[in-house]
């Protein structure tokens, strides 16, 4: 973060240090993981309108796919050791990392569906799972990848196919990964967990007590904030706190803009990418 009192020596190596970074970042994103961003995107895309073309399953029926599912999930996270409305105060010191190849995913996933192309009215939300691993000895929970599930309207979005949340839950487990939570968008207004996401947050973490929610803003991404938040329930108060998290890398939130920009192509429907030394 820039400061006005700065020399500008300091401020040319500031300038460097960035640039230097975002170098890096480019590298370490290979074209092989941008594809894959956006063929998990246009496969989001496609489920959703074979969804709507299809009788819609009862909400018995989804809910003993979706037990089913989860629950053989929270059992290997177990066996392995892996595994509201209103803000209480935050809790105990957490230690959560997130890889920069997730946050790049939610990120477009979010800016799809409501981006400078589209009209405001029609913005909506989007929702996804939220792949990782659990450190039991130092109680470190990585947040490796991401699943992009659907998405909504401009107030909600929930995962409407569980056949989808088979699949997704298929592909982590080969990567040795558990479901650690989920991830919605909140776009232009704020983070935060409604009561709805309350709802959906309990679901969760009655499966994997630790399991958590992460909203993200992708307007926030200003170079200021990183434009997400990662929160947890307390289920006995119905209040949620905000869990302290580390970007793998230490990256700082004014490179996010600029890392956001590389991948953009992906939000406009585009396979193809610059080279990674431009």
């Amino acid at each position: 973060m820039e400061n006005e009192n700065d020399s500008p020596e300091i401020k040319e190596l500031k300038v460097k240090l960035k640039a230097e970074m975002l170098k890096q970042l480019k590298n370490e994103i290979k074209k092989e993981v941008l594809q894959e961003i956006y063929q998990e995107l246009k496969n989001e895309e496609s489920n959703e309108e074979k969804f709507s073309e299809q009788e819609m399953l009862s909400d018995e029926t989804l809910s003993t796919s979706f037990k089913k599912i989860v629950k053989k999930n929270s059992a290997q996270a177990n066996s392995e050791k892996l595994i509201g409305s209103q803000m209480a105060p935050v809790k105990e010191e957490e230690k959560t990392l997130i890889s920069a190849k997730a946050i790049l995913k939610i990120a477009t996933h979010a800016k799809k569906y409501a981006n400078d192309k589209i009209e405001r009215s029609k913005w909506v939300e989007v929702i996804g799972l939220l792949a990782g691993k659990w450190d039991e000895p130092n109680e470190v929970l990585y947040i490796e990848d991401v699943y992009p599930m659907g998405h909504g309207n401009a107030i909600h979005a929930e995962i409407k196919d569980y056949n989808n949340y088979v699949k997704a839950y298929t592909d982590l487990q080969k990567k040795g990964l558990f479901i650690c939570g989920w991830y919605h968008s909140h776009p232009s207004y704020g983070l935060f967990l409604s009561s709805e996401d309350m709802g959906t947050q309990a679901r969760y973490q009655k499966l994997w007590k630790k399991s958590v929610a992460l909203v993200i803003d992708p307007y926030q991404i200003d170079g200021s904030s990183y434009g997400f938040n990662i929160f947890r329930a307390n289920l006995k108060t119905a209040k949620w706190y905000e869990v302290p998290f580390k970007i793998k890398g230490n990256i700082s939130p004014n490179v996010l803009p600029e890392l956001l920009d590389f991948a953009n192509p992906i939000v406009d429907g585009q396979d193809l990418f610059l080279e990674y030394d431009e």
